[in-house]
């Protein structure tokens, strides 16, 4: 069942404007590639998602910082993104949204407390990367899930660990268009190490890094 208003037909737009004083469209089986770069944020990407929902960020609401696409080529990479990652784990786990997905360089500097000269390399600026926790699996089963049934360049279980909860922590998921270069299926833990109480990245699914 879709969350989308019943009876609403592909590419035929709703009342309401945007800012290129169009309605909001249903997208659902338009080529990510031929996604337009403004729209309505109410319009649907995939069967459950919005755009809105792509870039959406409280800390960028809350100091102002400006999270739009910077191209079109972010925006498709995140719908794609969306359709690939983001619906399957919809339709397996319910309903949920994305912690992250789309940051913009001012968004990163602003998370990661850098200065405005520092550049971030990380996929979530390319639009092909999002940070999910869904409510009916803890964050090791939903990364597991996704390690056996989804495509995916990295797959990442951030900051979980048993001792702080099953709920603890967030799944990182990317994905490259096609175009973009070879997705590794890398899979990986960034977990706690007891002998330093600083962050490492592990190989595989894990809550602490292997003994030495």
């Amino acid at each position: 069942m879709l969350d989308g208003p019943a009876g609403l037909l592909h590419h035929r737009w709703r009342k309401g404007k945007n800012d290129k004083g169009d309605g909001m469209a249903d997208l659902r089986e338009m080529a990510w590639q031929r996604i337009p770069e403004h729209g309505d944020p109410q319009d649907w990407i995939s069967g459950n998602f919005q755009r809105w929902e792509l870039n959406t960020s409280d800390l960028a609401a809350r100091r102002g910082i400006d999270n739009r696409f910077a191209t079109a080529d972010e925006l498709r990479s995140a719908v794609h993104l969306c359709r690939e990652v983001m619906q399957p784990v919809r339709e397996k786990f319910g309903r949920y949204s994305p912690n992250s997905v789309y940051r913009s360089q001012a968004l990163e500097r602003a998370l990661k407390n850098k200065p405005a000269s520092w550049i971030s390399h990380s996929q979530h600026t390319l639009g092909q990367a999002c940070d999910i926790e869904v409510h009916s699996a803890t964050n090791l089963r939903l990364a597991r899930w996704i390690a056996e049934h989804l495509r995916f360049d990295q797959l990442i279980l951030e900051c979980y660990s048993a001792e702080a909860g099953p709920y603890s922590g967030w799944v990182h998921v990317s994905l490259k268009p096609p175009g973009q270069g070879r997705n590794r299926a890398e899979v990986l833990s960034y977990v706690r190490d007891p002998a330093t109480g600083r962050y490492v990245y592990v190989n595989g699914l894990v809550e602490s890094p292997p003994a030495p």
